[in-house]
């Protein structure tokens, strides 16, 4: 969860458009893409990279009170601010612990979880509530169902169960050893990275 609570749940970010597309209660409705940027964390738990990116959510209402949200972040790209490496504390073979600052390479991924929640604002991302905007999925979270900062009622805020993830980096910059990184989640409730993106 350390990416994604850096990336996803926290930071302030400037929104630069977007758009929505409401289909009503039952249904489901698309928001965005609205322009991000964000630092992003390594599996030690601190920044490695400056990231930029298209954030658009997918809301379906389930009918019960309850609506899964998705979070797509598309076209995007890092630059690494080092030293260490995304990867450098993972458990698995195949990583390193040290990249350049400077290295650049694209990004994609996407995040889903469950809202439990009596309000709902399709029309929420064309206000703004003290200083939230949709370009964060904590922004969008309140201006959309109205929930504070790190709410619960988004299972995604909860911890690894009820949270599906996939992150992906890659690099072709021809001094890394490692051009690959992965952040996802498991299937037993928790985290998994795969490979790096490191110089040695």
């Amino acid at each position: 969860m350390r990416r994604l609570l850096v990336l996803f749940l926290a930071g302030a970010l400037t929104i630069l458009s977007g758009t929505v597309a409401a289909a009503g209660s039952g249904g489901t409705d698309h928001f965005g893409p609205f322009d991000g940027a964000s630092p992003d964390g390594g599996s030690c738990g601190g920044p490695w990279a400056n990231d930029t990116y298209e954030r658009s959510y997918t809301v379906h209402d389930n009918g019960d009170g309850t609506f899964r949200v998705t979070a797509d972040s598309r076209h995007g790209s890092f630059v690494t601010t080092g030293p260490a490496s995304p990867g450098a504390c993972e458990a698995s073979d195949h990583h390193g612990s040290v990249v350049q600052a400077g290295v650049t390479g694209s990004l994609q991924g996407s995040l889903s979880g469950t809202v439990t929640s009596s309000t709902y604002n399709p029309d929420g991302c064309n206000t703004t509530a003290n200083g939230a905007n949709c370009s964060t999925t904590q922004g969008f979270l309140l201006l959309v169902f109205g929930l504070p900062p790190f709410s619960p009622a988004f299972t995604c805020n909860a911890g690894f169960a009820g949270c599906d993830f996939n992150f992906e980096y890659d690099s072709s910059d021809q001094s890394l050893q490692y051009h690959h990184w992965q952040d996802k989640s498991d299937n037993h409730g928790g985290e998994q990275f795969v490979g790096d993106i490191a110089n040695s």
